[in-house]
């Protein structure tokens, strides 16, 4: 459906973006980096289609909403409206559709736009996160079989097919695809994969490749040197991310249970004296522990690295 949806909106968009491929470099780049089978054009036609739709629906529905609680009551005073405004407040309501539709339709348009130009960043960036933490492991596998006499080829077919690696096989899919059905040369593969990968560590990885390959060096040293360095950077990160959340654990402690608990033992005997409104004592209960607690789960949810 959705193939369907972006290539219906082609046949109507799709001449306007045909011609402004140097403008959309950075789009068509992420589009790379993300892995979608789709051009730039077919995905800026879907945008246009879907942020028009969009920008309708808000309309219809702020005209349903006004329809059903009514125009805002303005009056001509000097915080308003001038006095000479006052004869026409009658149209108030139509005034107030259309600027307020025309208003509403803008900012939904934009918004599901800029939406849309985003989401290929957004997205590569999640992949580089999942590529850069599988790499260690994946060069790992791929020394051990070169180890056991494992051409490159085939080594990079068999990791591709391997799906333990997640994004990383998905990469190295496009290497197979260029050597099998392209039928480029191993540099050429690995320089194409280079250059379209959203992460920096494959990228390093990768024209290290070259530079042995090309060099006549032997690929099963280099995998060997490259899995010891970077189980060891992997390890550093590992170090620093349980550092890290030991100080978080200590910062959560002192600020989310030792000082409420104080507050709220403070607080209690201050209102049994009479000194203390208890609004604060429900501010700590039912606000700001579970707030605090939920924004800590959040921040250490987004810090821990996916395996």
């Amino acid at each position: 459906m959705a193939n369907l949806y972006f290539t219906f909106a082609f046949n109507i968009f799709g001449e306007y973006y045909s011609q402004k491929r140097l403008e959309y470099f950075n789009l068509r780049h992420n589009l790379l980096k993300n892995r979608m089978d789709i051009s730039y054009d077919t995905y800026l036609s879907g945008t246009l289609l879907t942020s028009i739709l969009g920008s309708i629906v808000s309309l219809m529905s702020f005209v349903f909403l006004i329809s059903l609680i009514g125009v805002p009551d303005f009056r001509a005073t000097r915080l308003t409206f001038p006095a000479w405004t006052g004869p026409y407040l009658e149209y108030k309501a139509f005034v107030f559709a259309i600027i307020g539709g025309i208003l509403v339709m803008g900012i939904v348009f934009l918004v599901i736009y800029r939406l849309f130009l985003m989401y290929p960043v957004l997205m590569a960036s999640e992949r580089r996160g999942k590529i850069d933490i599988m790499l260690p492991y994946a060069v790992n596998y791929m020394s051990a079989m070169s180890g056991a006499g494992v051409q490159p080829v085939e080594l990079f077919r068999s990791l591709a097919n391997n799906p333990i690696y997640g994004e990383v096989s998905t990469e190295y899919r496009y290497l197979v695809r260029d050597l099998e059905v392209l039928g480029t040369d191993l540099v050429t593969a690995m320089k194409n994969l280079s250059l379209t990968t959203p992460s920096t560590m494959l990228q390093d990885f990768l024209q290290g490749a070259i530079t042995v390959v090309t060099s006549g060096g032997e690929l099963e040293t280099y995998f060997q040197i490259k899995t010891e360095q970077y189980l060891m950077e992997n390890r550093q990160r590992q170090k620093e991310f349980l550092e890290t959340l030991g100080l978080l654990g200590e910062t959560y402690v002192t600020a989310f249970v030792a000082g409420p608990l104080f507050l709220i033992v403070v607080i209690s005997i201050m209102s049994i004296m009479g000194n203390a409104e208890m609004i604060f004592l429900y501010l700590i209960i039912y606000a700001i522990i579970p707030i605090g607690s939920i924004m800590y789960i959040v921040l250490i949810s987004s810090m821990t690295p996916e395996t």
